[in-house]
């Protein structure tokens, strides 16, 4: 398994959250950071949080400026070069894309090793790190990415750049203005593509041109993109399945090789004994030859019996060389063999280890893909319900917002999020246990839960977030009907 990049970039119209700046800039009080690192959801170490840190201008390596919002960031930046935000305008009704998101990172095991070199890292939950120092390469690493994003886009349209080394996977997070320099002003499109097939050529382009320039020098090939191995199209069910596939079928061939490894050294250890008894035997011979040999011509003796007697024993000696010389050649060939087999066991067992971090390193992104596309559907979700009732609040209004799902959704955001994405990643039993260690409910009928053939991202996480709902619920509460399928 190869050590790949990671460069994930999308679109953003709806600004930064004040609770995701303060997520990027690690902006929370001690006892918010505890909660967050006891919540099973979370991946969090505060025992690393000091070790995170920014990229400013000129590619500076400092600790992490909390004192402004990254929204706060980006308005100042904007009115210091006179650029007006087209969301900011009144009654604004088509969002424009202002902003684009990126996360720099790689495999697991190669971006900790930037992070941490051969210091002892423990990725169990709750494991102290405070031991840990970072290292100078993970630094000298993000200044390569925020140089190669700064001449790309301009380092002026920099917002923020963030690395993270407090979570199971060391990231980078850098958002960026989408500038037209020619118009000076916001366009997502003339920056990024004018269509999807122009935004996926160039995102294409933009992950060679990263792995030649950046990860290659630290020793990170370039990242499969979804546009071209149509990852986004299998289902969850499917691309898991995949991943353990490949997973059980190096754990077989280890155990296979290792049950070659006992077969063959057992027969080793018979060859051996096999050596060492013919080598007894012979030197036995031998000692009766030369005994014999002394006896020839003494006075009573049968010259005639003794040297037969010697003849035979020579043939046997020569059958034991035979026999020897055979022995030997098995006993190197199985010796080689045996290292061979055990190289390749050896081989294969890193090869394992890199499996099973790529498939936590995937499920990783995809769960951070979903979640973000939760997060995203989930305030269209309210946007939408909200716009019904801003005229005026009268009778059916209220209603609407709760025959919608309005109070629910608003009334327990973060754990309807986090079992909506155990939902969108197929863990049905254990988005129904986290679902009732938060007082829900649960719901009846969860059985053939997955995405449909015809159902897009939007519409899937969408049928996520209202069951997700409907499960936190505490009992006894009225459900809608019909979320599960």
């Amino acid at each position: 398994m190869n050590k790949k990049q990671v460069m994930d970039i999308r679109p953003n119209s709806d600004g930064i959250s004040q609770a995701e700046s303060n997520e990027q800039q690690r902006n929370w009080s001690e006892d918010f950071l505890r909660k967050k690192s006891n919540d099973p959801m979370a991946n969090y170490d505060p025992t690393r949080t000091h070790l995170n840190f920014e990229v400013a201008r000129s590619g500076i390596v400092q600790p992490i400026d909390k004192s402004k919002s990254i929204m706060q960031k980006m308005a100042d930046n904007l009115a210091a070069r006179g650029i007006k935000d087209p969301n900011a305008r009144e009654n604004v009704r088509r969002r424009q894309n202002t902003l684009a998101q990126f996360i720099f990172g790689g495999s697991r095991e190669r971006m900790n090793e930037l992070a941490f070199g051969n210091q002892t890292l423990s990725l169990d939950k709750g494991a102290d790190n405070s031991h840990l120092t970072r290292n100078n390469d993970i630094e000298e690493w993000a200044k390569d990415v925020y140089a190669f994003v700064a001449h790309r886009f301009g380092e002026e349209n920099i917002v923020s750049f963030y690395v993270h080394l407090d979570e199971t996977n060391v990231h980078a997070h850098c958002t960026l203005i989408p500038l037209d320099r020619e118009k000076n002003r916001i366009s997502w499109r003339s920056v990024f593509g004018q269509n999807r097939y122009e935004m996926g050529q160039l995102f294409s382009q933009l992950h060679d041109e990263f792995s030649k320039e950046v990860s290659m020098k630290w020793g990170l090939e370039r990242g499969d993109s979804i546009r071209e191995t149509g990852a986004r199209h299998r289902s969850t069910y499917e691309y898991k399945r995949e991943l353990v596939n490949d997973v059980n079928r190096l754990e077989s061939r280890k155990i296979g090789l290792a049950a070659e490894i006992k077969q063959k050294e057992r027969k080793l250890k018979s060859l051996t004994t096999m050596m060492a008894n013919l080598q007894e035997r012979r030197a036995s011979i031998q000692r009766g030859i030369e005994e014999i040999a002394r006896s020839l011509g003494e006075e009573g003796t049968d010259n005639i019996v003794l040297t037969a007697r010697i003849k035979s024993l020579r043939q046997e000696m020569e059958n034991i060389d035979s026999k020897i010389a055979e022995r030997s050649k098995m006993l190197e060939e199985t010796s080689v063999s045996l290292k061979n087999i055990r190289e390749k066991l050896f081989d294969l067992k890193r090869e394992h280890q890199r499996a099973l971090e790529r498939e936590g390193d995937d499920i990783d992104r995809e769960a951070a893909r979903i979640r973000m596309g939760i997060t995203s559907t989930y305030n269209m979700m309210l946007a939408k319900t909200m716009q019904k009732i801003i005229p005026t609040l009268n009778d059916r209004q209220r209603d609407i917002l709760r025959e919608k799902g309005y109070y629910d959704l608003t009334e327990n955001v973060q754990n309807i999020a986090n079992c909506a994405m155990l939902l969108a990643v197929n863990y049905v039993k254990l988005a129904t246990s986290y679902a009732e260690s938060c007082g829900g409910g649960g719901v009846s009928n969860l059985s053939g839960w997955e995405q449909k053939k015809d159902e897009d991202d939007e519409r899937w996480w969408v049928r996520c977030i209202a069951t997700a709902s409907a499960m936190v619920k505490p009992r006894g509460k009225k459900r809608s009907a019909g979320v599960g399928r």
